[in-house]
This record gives C-alpha cells, structure tokens and sequence, in this order.
C-alpha cells in the first residue's frame, strides 16, 4: 500500500485484479466503529479523511464513534463523500430545501396579495397614478385573481407563466400585455419582500408587427367637416389637436387655452401633469392646426368639461365610415413621417420612443396625398 495521507485518518492506495482503490484507515485507539472506508476515487476519499480528521479535532474521537454505530449513518457518510460533502453539510443542505418548501407553503395566496397590490397602487401618494391606469390594473388583477386565485404566490414561477399565457385563447400582444401586467406585480411583491423573484422577467413573445389603421385624406376631410356643425362644433379643438397635433385623447381632455395653446409663437405646450409620460412636451403647431384652432378660438372652455365621449360618438354617428381604434393618433403619425421622415421629431411631438412610433404608429402613405392631409382647413362658412 501506498500511503497519500499521513495524519489521521490516513488514507491508502492500493490495487487489487488491476483496479486502484483508496482505503480510510480509522483504526484508533478506544475507537468503535467500522475500521477501513474503501473508495475507488483519489479525491472523495481524502475528502472524507479530512472532514473525520477536522471532526475528532474538533469534537474528540467519540463523535465519530456515535456516526459509526449506525450502518445507515456511516452509508449516507460514504455517499455524500462522492460529492465532497460531509454528513453535516448534507444535513445543511437538506434545511435550506426544506426552508424553501416551507417558505412557499406558507406564501400569501395570490388572490390575497393582488388585491394589497391594487390598494397599494390607489392609496401611494408619493406616486400617483391617472384613473385610467388604475382602472387597467384592477382590471388585470380581477383577471389574474380568477385565474390564480388559491395558488400560492411562490408556488408561480417561469414555466408556470408560460403555460398560462399560452393557454389563453388570445393575440400574442394580448398575452405580451397580460405578461406585462404579471411583470409589474412580481416586481412589487419582491419590493415588498413577498417574493425574491419576478418569474415573468425573461418571458419573451413575439408580436407580428401590421401595418397601423389610419384614416385616408377623404375620411378626415369628412370628420372635420362633421365637427364644424354647429351641434359638433364644441368637439373642433379636440379633433383638431388629436388628427393634427398627435395628442392621446386623454391628454388633450386635460388641456385648456391659458396654459396649454400659445397661439402668439403658434407652440403646443403639454406639461408633465398632464402627459402619459409625465414628462414635459413643446412643440410647433402644423400651419393647418394653427388654422383650425384660429377657427374655433372663440369656444369656450378648449374641450367640454364633460360627457367628451359621448360628443365624440356623436360626431361619429355621422360619419360614412367605420372608426378605427387610436386612429386619429395613428392618422397624424402616418403623414407626419411621410411629411418629414424623422423619427426624432415626431417622437417629440408624440411622447412615444422612436422604437414605439416605427412598431404601433407608422404607415406608408404617398407624396400626393400627404400634401392633401396638411392642407385640410377649416372653412369659416357655418355649415
């Protein structure tokens, strides 16, 4: 035999019908126990030696004596050996499993915790969200408590998510908005300590970018003759604004003429109170928006204080054609980029980034009928 470990226990190689294997010699004085620990591996079984060498070092020699006098100790020992690891830190090992199990049985519901979260996003002063936005996030939430209800919350992770958007009978960008929603609660849950992970973070879905719907130049030119009748003619400055300016409706709800319309240097200025984005936006007007808000200055207040939406479906009512959903912004994108072919300006007219504009807003649309669109005017002439 050749010896490879000298201290105690030492270790042994030999070999025997042309195999090599190492012996653990533990023989000592006064020890009970199981005498030799054979391995067919070099470094497992100095693994092994060193961490019974540490422990008599450390707790004396009856501490291996106690291991030894169970057969199925001393087995454990000798497979946890294999991969480095002493009985002790298997043991470790296994709590930390345990740990997690028992954390997770013991998560909060889901259910339970998406209705803190929609409490906690209405009653956060110190970040406020717009109406529209809670109402989409209690929405989702409704949804996703049906559908996760009684699951405990670390009981969701990736593959969980996956199957659930998979399985819904959907668009991709439906699922990519429902994954979204996902990816803001697990987001808060890990600032509120509920969860250590966003299971959601690193789920991609691929949306098929389709040409955006706008309106055509003979579509717009019959809307805004609908709004200049005298029972629509309250609704010209919001049109106006949206078909020409690009504004979201719900900004140009919150606009009024003192702050917002500068007609003397013919700028639209759009604070970060009012925005989407809430940032801060200026621009210039194009000549036929300056004209069309000439026409209607002497309307009172900028928008109707109320019933907006149903003044809009009235103005609709008249019209030949079918309404496109976020035409008038998709409309106004469209012929402002064929117009200038700058994604940067037209970004900061829109407050959108530029990757947004080219994948949900931007048509193709011809020279021809791109001079027809910005030279829609009003007619003063009452109609």
């Amino acid at each position: 035999m050749k010896t490879i470990r000298r201290e105690y226990p030492r270790v042994r190689q030999y070999v025997k019908s042309g195999n090599t294997y190492f012996s653990v010699d533990l023989r000592r004085k006064h020890y009970q126990g199981p005498k030799w620990k054979n391995f067919t591996d070099r470094q497992p079984a100095l693994t092994y030696a060193a961490s019974i060498g540490d422990k008599v070092a450390k707790e004396g020699l009856n501490s291996i004596s106690v291991i030894g006098a169970d057969p199925r100790v001393a087995a454990w020992t000798e497979q946890f050996a294999i991969y480095g690891k002493t009985l002790e830190e298997a043991v470790e090992t296994a709590l930390v499993v345990f740990e997690k199990e028992r954390q997770t049985k013991e998560s909060p519901y889901m259910a339970e915790l998406l209705s803190v979260w929609v409490d906690d996003k209405i009653t956060n002063t110190l970040k406020p969200l717009r109406p529209k936005t809670l109402k989409s996030i209690r929405n989702m939430a409704n949804l996703f408590k049906e559908d996760f209800g009684m699951i405990r919350m670390k009981e969701i992770d990736q593959d969980r998510i996956e199957d659930y958007l998979r399985n819904k009978d959907v668009s991709n960008q439906t699922r990519k908005n429902m994954c979204s929603y996902l990816g803001q609660f697990f987001n808060w849950a890990k600032s509120k300590k509920y969860h250590d992970q966003n299971p959601s973070e690193f789920i991609e879905i691929h949306v098929e970018n389709g040409t955006p719907e706008f309106f055509t130049v003979a579509q717009c030119e019959e809307m805004m003759k609908e709004v200049l009748k005298a029972e629509n003619r309250s609704m010209t400055a919001y049109f106006a604004l949206c078909l020409f300016g690009g504004i979201r409706p719900e900004e140009v709800e919150r606009m009024n003429w003192e702050k917002n319309i500068k007609m003397d240097t013919r700028e639209i200025f759009l604070p970060s109170t009012i925005t989407k984005t809430k940032r801060d936006r200026l621009f210039l007007m194009s000549d036929n928006l300056f004209q069309w808000l000439q026409n209607c200055r002497e309307i009172k207040p900028l928008v109707p204080p109320a019933n907006v939406k149903n003044l809009r479906v009235k103005v609709c009512k008249g019209l030949t054609f079918g309404w496109v959903q976020d035409g008038l912004r998709h409309t106004f994108a469209t012929f402002h980029y064929a117009k200038d072919k700058n994604l940067e300006t037209l970004r900061q007219i829109m407050g959108n980034s530029p990757n947004i504009i080219e994948k949900f807003y931007k048509g193709v649309i011809t020279a021809a009928e791109v001079s027809k669109f910005w030279g829609i005017v009003p007619t003063m002439e009452k109609i």
